[in-house]
């Protein structure tokens, strides 16, 4: 077998892991940050890219593995916040959230719409957690590409978005967070891919009908989410 010699500095620039950095961006070859001297590779293994998403929860980014031959893959982490590495309970919360969402994704990436979990590990009071990388389009670009969807359009949506609710549900996990921004068409097969497991949580028979957090997002959340009640 041939093998492939593979330019592991395809982009440009380099983002810089540490949240502080006011300057990330570097050019590609450099190994620490030129701003705030930080390493770029992540264990030595993983270098960011670009910022996809930032929340209050800390960033997701689009990274570069070279321990898989420069396959692009997702890192979420968390968190973003000086305050709250240096609070006790907020890095507690923060622990439990990230835990939470490790032990999902490893279960529920076994479903070929649902990403991989390929790494999850805390490094210099920071958590990570590496998933598979979908590329294609999501949801609200697609709509915003092609205008209103047609009937016919939407019932292939449901039927192809579907049996994938029902595998989450039949492992007790409801989403929170569904809407067009959390649906990518995988450029590969066409299927619709959900992402995006943050707000995910593992439903307890015992928790059905009480009042709970409030999550999601307005306009998509249902109404008992919204007012933060559980039903079958």
């Amino acid at each position: 077998m041939a093998l492939k010699l593979v330019n592991f500095s395809t982009y440009p620039m380099t983002y810089c892991f540490n949240p502080a950095c006011e300057n990330p961006q570097n050019p590609e070859g450099v190994e620490f940050c030129l701003f705030c001297n930080s390493a770029l590779w992540l264990r030595n293994r993983y270098r960011a890219l670009q910022v996809i998403e930032e929340g209050n929860f800390g960033r997701t980014l689009l990274a570069e593995d070279r321990d898989r031959l420069s396959d692009r893959c997702v890192i979420k982490q968390l968190f973003k916040w000086r305050k709250v590495q240096d609070s006790t309970q907020a890095m507690a919360k923060v622990s439990r959230a990230f835990e939470q969402e490790a032990a999902l994704l490893l279960k529920l990436g076994t479903h070929p719409q649902i990403p991989t979990l390929l790494a999850c590990f805390e490094q210099d009071r920071r958590f990570y957690i590496v998933q598979e990388y979908i590329q294609g389009q999501n949801l609200l670009e697609e709509l915003l590409d092609q205008g209103i969807f047609s009937e016919q359009k939407i019932r292939d949506l449901l039927n192809d978005l579907l049996p994938v609710l029902k595998f989450i549900h039949e492992h007790n996990v409801i989403h929170r967070d569904i809407k067009p921004m959390n649906i990518i068409r995988s450029h590969g097969d066409g299927k619709l891919v959900l992402i995006d497991f943050g707000l995910a949580k593992k439903l307890q028979p015992n928790a059905l009908g009480k009042t709970g957090s409030r999550y999601g997002t307005e306009g998509y959340a249902p109404i008992e989410q919204t007012r933060g009640k559980v039903y079958p």
